[in-house]
């Protein structure tokens, strides 16, 4: 049985039209191994079939199968996806949601003898591909993008190992879908080898024809869920339920915003990514909401509770009487800005690491107070 009750197809109304879907990926995606791809059973093939299934907008749901065996996300793997023949298409594809299924392959760097170093770079470059690759596509075509956690695979021939999956190439894809704010499909928890085994070709990697069609509902199931969306009381943002959350200002992750409520103190557009499942690492974003209407009153007292700002060694503490989201700006003497962030702040001291600038003459901007010092 799925973890994640997948939707029946027969009942499902289409809750936003997928429009133009790019599966980018490895050859999960490309449908190796199965006798007749791919036009019959490749997972990409069975997802627009469902789409389609629904009627009304989503009948002209297109989705390309932009997958190529082999591939890594890493740009610097000898066999990136980035170098790859699909990679330009998937991008002039100009898709409307993109489901990007890399990582498999990414495991093959991981062995017995390199070192705690080696691997933690390796894990870094994973989380910093990730996300190139999330903004790559975004400035294509804007589109919904959906991380795909792995599914589990098990291979030592190939180099193949589960336990890399598990402890390096998962958590850094899924800190990337986090710092950027996508939604997050946690396969590796939905579709297993050692709950379905029937799901697989015995290679312990690849989908079988029974397995490729499981693969699409599960995706399927998730795509259909992004519906989520934020409420407003006041100065008070509010996501739907869920068992984690991280919020985001204008496309930037709020440091610290983990609660299900926010109390905001600027206008602008905010988005919270949920984790909707107990039991798996599964996240939807919620789509954008735009705040203009703040309460001029809450406002005020939102900047009376700012008690104390004052900076020492590379460190700025700001005391809170109330806890509270902070937006604070650093300008040099002339008012340019040289760092803008928002962070959610705690009551009493927080203390906020601004790095090393030259002697000279600055400004803290904090909730609308202007705050001048020196640095020597």
């Amino acid at each position: 049985m799925y973890k994640i009750g997948v939707l029946s197809l027969a009942v499902v109304t289409s809750l936003f039209a997928a429009g133009k879907v790019a599966c980018v990926g490895n050859s999960i995606t490309y449908g190796y191994g199965i006798e007749s791809w791919p036009d019959e059973t490749s997972y990409p093939h069975h997802l627009q079939t469902f789409l389609r299934a629904e009627g009304g907008s989503a009948a002209s749901d297109t989705v390309g199968n932009f997958g190529v065996s082999g591939l890594a996300i890493r740009k610097s793997d000898n066999a990136a996806y980035w170098n790859g023949y699909q990679f330009t298409p998937a991008l002039d594809f100009a898709a409307d949601t993109v489901i990007i299924g890399l990582g498999t392959n990414d495991t093959k760097s991981y062995n017995a003898w390199i070192s705690a170093e080696q691997n933690a770079a390796l894990d870094e470059e994973i989380f910093t591909d990730f996300k190139s690759m999330i903004d790559t596509f975004q400035v294509q075509s804007k589109p919904r993008v959906f991380i795909c956690l792995a599914p589990y695979a098990n291979n030592s021939e190939w180099g193949i190992l589960d336990t890399a999956l598990v402890n390096h190439v998962i958590p850094a894809a899924l800190k990337a879908g986090i710092e950027k704010g996508v939604n997050i499909i946690d396969l590796h928890s939905n579709f297993s080898y050692l709950e379905h085994p029937s799901w697989y070709l015995s290679d312990m990697v690849h989908p079988s024809v029974e397995g490729a069609k499981e693969l699409a509902k599960i995706i399927y199931s998730y795509v259909q869920k992004d519906n989520l969306s934020v409420s407003q009381n006041k100065n008070v943002l509010s996501a739907p339920t869920g068992y984690d959350y991280q919020w985001y200002k204008d496309g930037v992750k709020i440091e610290g915003a983990t609660e299900q409520n926010l109390l905001v103190s600027e206008n602008g557009e905010y988005k919270v990514s949920v984790k909707i499942e107990e039991n798996t690492l599964s996240r939807i974003v919620t789509h954008p909401y735009t705040v203009s209407d703040l309460d001029a009153t809450a406002l005020f007292l939102q900047k009376a509770n700012v008690s104390s700002v004052h900076y020492a060694g590379g460190i700025v503490s700001i005391s809170l009487s109330q806890k509270m989201p902070v937006v604070f700006k650093l300008m040099d003497a002339q008012g340019r800005v040289l760092q803008s962030r928002t962070v959610q702040g705690q009551v009493g001291e927080n203390a906020i690491s601004i790095g090393k600038y030259p002697a000279g003459n600055y400004i803290f901007w904090v909730q609308g107070k202007v705050y001048r010092f020196q640095i020597w």
